[in-house]
């Protein structure tokens, strides 16, 4: 009983453990934030300034809750504009890189910000990578007030760490990132054919084993 009981609760840590996030500051409120003016700080490609994360791409700006501009964060105080400062492309972005283990199923959930009534677009895009995986996700309707989209990516490891990017992919003077996560859903499941395999070489050994126990 002791032993059943004990085999549960390592399964459910198990499960719990793969249901956090794996992604350092996933909401962006960690780091030295210097206010440049508007409660915005504004990065070159390169930065690491927010913990976890380096900038690529364009410029990219990172902006709290008293901004000016009439947006507010997803989740926290703090949320990222894709656009930094300039109108359109080029776009950029943030990466960050988490170990994995090849063969698990992972989901990657990110929440788009976009404020077209005042800020441009539509569309509002941001491509997502994964390793070899990507997905453009858009946001295609016209929004009258700061407005946050949950995307999703799902992807299969094939690497003992993944490059996680996500960049700006169409706006005009604002694209909103907030909230990205990582979760590990486990190793892909097998398909029905081949649990059917197993079960029967299952069999097998079942009636092999029994053959030499009556001999």
């Amino acid at each position: 009983m002791r032993l059943t009981l004990l085999a549960i609760l390592i399964a459910l840590a198990a499960v719990d453990a793969r249901a956090s996030n794996l992604l350092t500051n996933g909401s962006f409120e960690l780091g030295t934030f210097t206010n440049q003016g508007s409660d915005t700080e504004t990065f070159a490609a390169g930065a690491t300034t927010m913990t976890g994360w380096t900038t690529v791409g364009n410029d990219v700006s990172w902006i709290g809750a008293t901004n000016p501009f009439l947006l507010s964060a997803q989740d926290g105080s703090f949320f990222l504009d894709l656009t930094g400062y300039d109108t359109g492309a080029p776009f950029g972005g943030v990466t960050q890189s988490v170990a994995t283990v090849v063969g698990n199923q992972y989901d990657l959930s990110f929440y788009l910000g976009s404020y077209t009534a005042v800020w441009g677009g539509p569309p509002v895009s941001i491509l997502a990578s994964a390793g070899g995986t990507s997905t453009t996700f858009t946001d295609s309707l016209t929004h009258s007030s700061s407005t946050w989209t949950l995307e999703d990516l799902k992807f299969t490891a094939t690497a003992t760490a993944t490059q996680i990017t996500l960049t700006g992919a169409a706006g005009s003077q604002y694209i909103g990132l907030d909230s990205v996560s990582l979760v590990d859903n486990g190793p892909v499941p097998l398909p029905a054919a081949a649990w059917l395999l197993l079960s029967g070489l299952g069999g097998l050994a079942a009636l092999a084993r029994k053959k030499r126990a009556a001999a």
